[in-house]
């Protein structure tokens, strides 16, 4: 009981170091953040210059025509975020997997 008492003056409750376990989780809330959003905007540049879809009144499908080609600054960016998000996720195993260090 009073070991319960004195982890509970440390900042610890039940042997659980909240701060360490807040860090971890806000790390984690973080980086998970930066690989969807770097996997997002990655999609999104692949999609500029592509064709608009529209619906026509009986439900059918209508394929737009192409305006123009996409941008290449936007297709590079695009390749960049994926590769932002891939770094992030393999930097991650790299952290988990003991045998890596």
């Amino acid at each position: 009981m009073h070991t319960i008492v004195r982890a509970a003056g440390e900042g610890q409750w039940l042997g659980i170091d909240w701060a360490a376990f807040v860090l971890v989780f806000v790390v984690t809330l973080a980086a998970g953040l930066a690989v969807v959003s770097f996997y997002a905007t990655g999609l999104r540049l692949l999609a500029v210059g592509a064709q608009d879809d529209t619906v026509d009144s009986s439900g059918t499908l209508v394929r737009g025509e192409r305006d123009r080609p996409r941008p290449a600054g936007a297709t590079a960016g695009a390749y960049v975020a994926f590769a932002l998000a891939a770094a992030a996720v393999l930097y991650g195993l790299y952290l988990l997997i003991p045998q890596f260090h």
